[in-house]
């Protein structure tokens, strides 16, 4: 049962006094970064906009050129890299001492927003009388191929199969995927609350270096009693071509991947949830690893998925 009402406000404050924290993790991109920036300079928002960059260790010369092109960016360089939730985690720690933000706006680097984007995902705030959302998630189209989506509702999570997918991927859009929807939010486009980030102590660390924090954490908000809402109005273009170790199935990434998904079970799947996995979607996982990566003879894959299978950190 929610206990929602004994820990946090029911309501955020009039427009005029709403502060919105923008918060950016980079690691190498410098180039996108910048085109990130660009498009978020003429957003309109009911509140106060503020823009934090946290960079994981960039080694392109990112914070000279964000400095130069974009004086008002607060621009915070850590010298190892933290990982997707680590990053984010500074990130907002740094938002919320800087600004004093009342919401976090979470934006991958590899966006491109559109006009009304800020607006879209801070309006349902504003709206929401009862005090019972805490999360926005923005729609997204592919930047190589901008007619299709990327994200139409958030993420379709099916745990007996081990898969994860965005709602609408890879539609045409042409509009069907217009309507706010009630989701399990991605991390890359999505708004919160900032005391319930702090109540939920933001996305857990154990997810490092990277994913599915973002969804662990917006499982963890509904369970606290609160609502995720995909938000169409919020648009933006996403460049999805580069990924943990270029796309390249790594040992590391198979050890984490693996580790994080049981990880993710353990805290969120039921019963029958567990019974198709063991019986279904783990072994159809098994045999397209040993088909694919075994043709290319990368033994390590195999090393790497046994290891996160047994591991328990």
């Amino acid at each position: 049962m929610s206990d929602r009402t004994n820990h946090l406000v029911a309501k955020l404050p009039d427009p005029g006094e709403l502060r919105i924290g923008i918060v950016i993790l980079t690691f190498n991109q410098r180039e996108q970064t910048l085109l990130c920036l660009e498009h978020l300079e003429n957003q309109e928002s009911k509140g106060a906009l503020s823009i934090l960059v946290w960079d994981n260790g960039s080694q392109d010369d990112t914070g000279d050129a964000i400095t130069a092109k974009f004086p008002t960016v607060i621009y915070r360089y850590s010298e190892t890299n933290l990982g997707v939730a680590g990053g984010r985690n500074a990130a907002a720690a740094a938002a919320i001492d800087s600004f004093n933000s009342h919401l976090l706006l979470f934006l991958d680097n590899d966006m491109v927003v559109c006009e009304g984007f800020v607006a879209g995902l801070e309006q349902p705030f504003l709206e929401d009388k009862p005090g019972v959302l805490g999360q926005t998630q923005a729609k997204l189209r592919l930047s190589d191929d901008p007619e299709r989506l990327n994200d139409g509702g958030g993420c379709h999570l099916q745990f007996w199969l081990g898969r994860t997918r965005p709602v609408g991927y890879g539609e045409i859009d042409a509009g069907q995927r217009d309507v706010p929807t009630p989701c399990v939010s991605c991390g890359g486009a999505m708004m919160v609350r900032t005391d319930l980030f702090q109540y939920l102590e933001g996305f857990d660390e154990a997810f490092n270096p990277f994913g599915p924090e973002d969804l662990d954490f917006s499982l963890r908000l509904k369970k606290a009693g609160f609502e995720a809402w995909y938000q169409p109005a919020a648009m933006a273009f996403h460049d999805v071509n580069h990924t943990f170790g270029a796309g390249a199935y790594t040992e590391d990434y198979a050890r984490h991947r693996a580790r994080h998904w049981l990880r993710l079970m353990r805290r969120h799947a039921g019963i029958l949830d567990w019974l198709g996995f063991v019986f279904i979607g783990a072994p159809a996982i098994g045999l397209r690893v040993i088909v694919r990566e075994g043709s290319k003879r990368n033994f390590a894959a195999f090393r790497g998925l046994v290891s996160g299978v047994i591991s328990r950190r």
